[in-house]
């Protein structure tokens, strides 16, 4: 698990320009959400929260304004889920480059190598999300939903909210929605990272694979996930403490709040490549350890039996 951190924080350190190039398809869509929000911004300067705003940041002056402005923010509403849904395939694209980048030793151009990549990877990743949906739907929608749902018919209708049924049904709900997301989420990377080194050619033998090098290793693979999650959050808790602090009063604050705001997302996308490199180690360690018995189960023979022979 140590050789595994230690390479995903290689990783993080080393290659830089696959996080700029992450941040970059997060800003091109936000652009475009950027753009059908910005009749709204010109309401904003005619509304009576203006001043308000100018002393500094209030969240009740935003809320009250976005609450008058309703009919203007369903119109813009569409833009914007259009743009989520662009940039949700974007990301989609590049991680298969991305991973095979990663796995490479390559490191420039990375470019145009890491789109030629994408471009070769995206049909069979679109695949691997399929049977990823399929399968978040199965566990959360089916096995945690439906625990939830055995825990209030036990706890029954006149049952009080802090009884030990309904603390229950929470507690599952909470912990084993965690987990099951938790675990699904990372065959999923283990899968694409199978596609992304050239070890299987469809999603559902990826997703084979993946399931057999994870097997007898989930507790390790959360803690992993545990240190990288750990290390977004804190870094986008100081990030928004340090943008809050700035509190900006012109429009060259707001200018340098955009741009460290920026720079702080293309360090959690550093973060987020340092995961992956983490990934990429823990499942080369898991074949190697997997292979010598991959091939004893090809090359053995079964003992020839004895001849029989009459008494």
């Amino acid at each position: 698990m140590r050789e595994a951190l230690r390479s995903g924080l290689s990783s993080c350190r080393s290659r830089w320009r696959l996080a700029v190039i992450l941040w970059l398809s997060l800003v091109v869509p936000a652009a475009l959400a950027v753009t059908a929000l910005a009749p709204l911004t010109r309401l904003l300067d005619d509304s009576p929260f203006r001043a308000s705003l100018l002393q500094g940041w209030d969240s009740w002056a935003i809320l009250s304004w976005i609450s008058t402005r309703r009919a203007e923010w369903q119109g813009a509403l569409v833009p914007i889920l259009l743009a989520i849904a662009a940039g949700w395939l974007l990301q989609l694209f590049l991680t298969g480059g991305v991973l095979r980048e990663l796995a490479s030793d390559a490191r420039r151009p990375v470019l145009a190598r890491l789109v030629a990549s994408s471009a070769e990877l995206f049909r069979v990743n679109l695949w691997a999300t399929s049977r990823y949906l399929l399968s978040l739907a199965f566990w959360l929608g089916g096995v945690v939903g439906g625990g939830a749902w055995l825990f209030g018919k036990i706890a029954g209708k006149g049952a009080a909210p802090n009884s030990f049924w309904f603390e229950a049904r929470e507690v599952w709900s909470i912990g084993a929605g965690l987990l099951a997301f938790a675990l699904v989420s990372l065959r999923f990377d283990l899968a694409r990272i199978v596609l992304a080194r050239g070890e299987a050619s469809k999603a559902r033998v990826a997703y084979r694979l993946a399931g057999a090098r994870a097997r007898g290793h989930r507790g390790r693979l959360l803690l992993l996930t545990s240190f990288w999650m750990a290390i977004s959050l804190a870094l986008a808790a100081l990030l928004t403490y340090l943008g809050v602090a700035l509190n900006p009063r012109s429009g060259v604050g707001v200018a340098g709040l955009v741009l460290f705001r920026q720079a702080g997302f293309v360090v959690q996308a550093m973060a987020r490549i340092g995961f992956w490199g983490t990934l990429l180690r823990f499942d080369v360690l898991r074949r190697d350890d997997l292979a010598p018995i991959s091939f004893a189960r090809r090359t053995y023979e079964p003992p020839a039996a004895a001849p029989y022979v009459e008494a």
